[in-house]
């Protein structure tokens, strides 16, 4: 994980003037989905350094990232008013670069959901949200960029989360920025025997195959071609790359 401070402002057209200085709002980590693929939204949670993404399947990628809350509580718990410093997070902007640190497309800005409640004397508070870091147009870019290399692309998603007080103060996180590599067609698919029941299971010969197997995003897992609704070769060979 990299968290950058400076020049954040200058290549992100942020302005300053309508932001409180950041740190008080951080991004923690990247929460990581195994098994049923829920997660906690807390700082004790697993969390992965770095996605692997097959371009082949996924259209878009998006991460789940426990953000921190520094600010501390100024509400009268007696009175049971809440207090101003808990922040809603509503949107983030976002910028794909090559490892040289060359843009792969311009940036973009998405909305982004949440509460993070404010921390105490001795903790931040947390909770977590839904980024996307990479969207439809920059997936297709890597895709071809993969294909054409046949070898991994190796990425930096780097973000900027905004949210405003319940006092109605703006505030954002410092730069934070993530790897992710993506290929195309590197994860292995499989086809189902006869192949006609890729496209049609309804038929009666394909009512004794085994369950479609579900993954998490963010880590490239063995393709099932019933969700393709094709043949495997066939749906690699509809890219046409």
């Amino acid at each position: 994980m990299v968290v950058v401070g400076a020049g954040c402002a200058d290549i992100l057209g942020a302005d300053w003037g309508e932001y409180k200085p950041m740190g008080d709002l951080f991004v923690r980590m990247r929460l990581a989905r195994t098994g049923d693929c829920t997660v906690s939204c807390t700082p004790d949670e697993p969390f992965w350094a770095e996605d692997a993404v097959d371009a082949a399947y996924a259209g878009s990628h998006s991460a789940t990232l426990l953000v921190g809350n520094q600010i501390m509580q100024r509400g009268d718990s007696e009175a049971l008013s809440t207090g101003t410093s808990r922040v809603q997070l509503y949107e983030a902007e976002v910028r794909v670069d090559d490892i040289e640190g060359n843009p792969v497309t311009d940036g973009y800005v998405v909305p982004i959901t949440g509460f993070v409640d404010p921390g105490t004397s001795d903790d931040a508070g947390y909770n977590c949200t839904e980024v996307l870091l990479i969207d439809g147009a920059t997936m297709d870019t890597l895709r071809g960029r993969a294909a054409r290399l046949r070898r991994d692309v190796q990425v930096l998603a780097t973000v900027v989360l905004r949210g405003r007080t319940l006092g109605g103060e703006k505030i954002e996180t410092a730069e934070w920025s993530y790897p992710i590599r993506v290929c195309f067609a590197c994860s292995r698919c499989e086809d189902t025997y006869p192949p006609s029941c890729c496209a049609n299971t309804a038929n009666e010969e394909c009512q004794g195959l085994d369950e479609i197997k579900s993954f998490c995003s963010g880590q490239r897992a063995p393709q099932d071609c019933r969700n393709l609704d094709q043949t495997c070769a066939d749906y690699i060979n509809s890219f046409g790359l």
